[in-house]
């Protein structure tokens, strides 16, 4: 992989050759590569591949591998060797291993025995698909190459192809089996990204006015290999039909997938109401930070596509104070829009910012955000369930920074959205867990935030006081803020925290969490079910996104929710 030292104009020039420096592939190894392998030489000769994604040394779409070998020695006597752990590399989906040769041990017995295992060589293990795994080995027993397919029929393996060629809406990567898109004129028909090609984004990639994406299970965009506006972008009038699922989500990361703000990030425009505009415009929209196109109009049921089980890692590039991208920006964007199991990993702005529009959301992860993890503004009015939000000690602001509009407090439509079931996990040098100012309202149930360094709720602006009728909180946990769980400031019109406790089933406590997930006796657990009858909300009877580890949608699918620095 490259050096971190390397410039951008460095990675332009080298235009991601040397980023992967061998042939790319597209797809995460993931849990579904694991099982029985054969040597398609026979000679019944076959791998075990055990893929342990949360265990060291796996970094975030980089597991580590265990691989139990059965072959023959020189005599043509049966020879198991097993590997140490070690780390696939993310861009080639290689693996370096050391084998060692056991001997001695019982198996299935009450005593293992004594087994001893000594060096016996090195291999590297490459996956070219879910079908075929080649290992190049130098070892006791002699060098050479062996290729191995899955014997695993009940895998939920999908990377079936071997790249062949770029399409004719993208160009010819640098290196084998990539594809660039990005740069040129809008798409405006109906293409797919497959998952067998790795994807640069260099510059914008823009989805135009009747053009759509389609997104295959388990595929890579890579984006910063050109520079800072590396960009994916849905424009009015275009969709995206993100098609990820549990085994395999779709992956929009940096090129290192290391850190923040190693590319753009994702921008979706819609045709939905926002405010901000002088009396009498209409329709009002808007243009987007970063020179991300225009938003906003009259269509509450505009419909942008389908976001599913994707996570977007490692972007949010701020030009300036007042321009900058985050993880994801909802701009304008319509309840016809299907948002469901998305994660924002490590971004440096915000994790995912509503400007207006009626959008609603299921199961949002958002991690290691450097800004505000849940950001709204102009107007937006849609609802979320299951929301885990959860900040690290590097960096990290509000978990909400709720507002209306900064420049016009009481500009209408005002924003009203309906938030259950989030959990909101701050450190000491984050800020304020829920900030709700600038004229907003909120409506936020059956939810826990915990943890921030300033306080853990604050209400702000007299625009926002004035209006508590649309300020709605039941049911929640609040507590454990180094500043303690409310801002009751002087001169507020009224006290923060007897307004909130006022209020039916809100209680200030530790939640009393292990990680994210409450522990069997806390206080969100057995509480009063979420008052919402819109049938988009589950009507559930706890407070925070998942009731108890074993019962948690957030596993299988996301990265860095199990540890607390990036």
């Amino acid at each position: 992989m490259m050096s971190k030292n390397f410039t951008r104009s460095a990675l332009a020039l080298a235009a991601g050759a040397a980023l992967f420096g061998a042939p790319a592939q597209a797809f995460v190894v993931n849990d579904t590569f694991a099982g029985n392998w054969g040597d398609v030489s026979g000679g019944s000769r076959g791998l075990i591949i055990d893929v342990l994604e949360d265990r060291n040394p796996a970094g975030d779409f980089a597991p580590a591998l265990l691989v139990e070998w059965f072959t023959y020695d020189e005599n043509g006597d049966p020879l198991w060797l097993i590997s140490d752990t070690a780390q696939i590399n993310r861009d080639t989906n290689t693996v370096d291993l050391q084998f060692l040769e056991f001997s001695g041990g019982a198996f299935a017995s009450p005593e293992p025995g004594n087994p001893a295992g000594v060096t016996w060589g090195t291999a590297s293990l490459k996956f070219n698909s879910c079908d075929e795994a080649v290992l190049t080995f130098n070892g006791d027993n002699g060098s050479g190459e062996s290729t191995f397919s899955s014997l695993s029929e009940s895998r939920q393996c999908v990377v079936r192809e071997t790249f062949d060629s770029c399409p004719s809406f993208a160009a010819a990567g640098p290196i084998e089996g990539s594809c660039i898109i990005g740069g040129g004129d809008p798409i405006t028909s109906d293409i797919t990204l497959t998952n067998e090609t790795t994807w640069l984004i260099q510059g914008q990639f823009v989805i135009g006015d009747g053009g759509s994406v389609t997104i295959e299970p388990n595929t890579e965009l890579v984006g910063g290999t050109l520079g800072d506006t590396d960009t994916f972008i849905v424009a009015q009038g275009g969709q995206a039909f993100v098609l990820g699922t549990q085994e395999n989500p779709v992956v929009m990361r940096g090129f290192l997938a290391e850190g923040r703000g190693e590319w753009g990030g994702v921008v979706v425009n819609g045709n939905a109401p926002i405010n901000g505009c002088p009396e009498g415009v209409d329709p009002c929209t808007a243009q987007g930070e970063g020179n991300s196109g225009t938003y906003g109009g009259n269509d509450p049921e505009d419909n942008s596509g389908i976001y599913r089980y994707m996570i977007v890692s490692n972007a949010g590039i701020l030009f300036n104070e007042e321009n900058e991208l985050n993880g994801i920006a909802f701009q304008g964007v319509g309840r016809g829009t299907t948002v469901e199991n998305v994660q924002v990993h490590l971004n440096s702005d915000d994790g995912i910012e509503f400007f207006g529009g009626t959008v609603n959301a299921k199961r949002l992860v958002l991690t290691g955000i450097g800004d505000d993890s849940l950001d709204w503004t102009q107007g937006w009015s849609g609802n979320v369930q299951y929301l885990v939000a959860k900040q690290y000690t590097d960096d990290g602001d509000q978990g909400i920074e709720g507002d209306n509009n900064g420049d016009a407090n009481d500009a209408e439509p005002r924003a009203l959205p309906v938030i259950a079931n989030a959990t909101f996990i701050g450190q000491g040098n984050t800020d304020i867990g829920w900030l709700i100012r600038e004229g907003t309202g909120v409506s936020i149930a059956n939810s826990v935030v915990t943890g921030f360094g300033e306080t853990c709720v604050d209400i702000d602006q007299t625009s926002t006081f004035d209006n508590s009728a649309n300020l709605t909180f039941v049911n929640n946990v609040i507590g454990s803020c180094s500043g303690g769980a409310f801002d009751d400031e002087a001169g507020d019109p009224f006290v923060v925290s007897d307004f909130v406790l006022g209020q039916p089933g809100n209680v200030q406590a530790d939640p009393m969490l292990s990680n994210y997930v409450p522990m069997p006796n806390s206080p969100a657990v057995n509480v009063a079910p979420v008052p919402y009858t819109d049938s988009f909300f589950d009507n559930v009877n706890y407070a925070g996104a998942v009731p108890s580890q074993d019962d948690d949608w957030t596993k299988g699918w996301t990265v860095g929710l199990n540890r607390d620095a990036p």
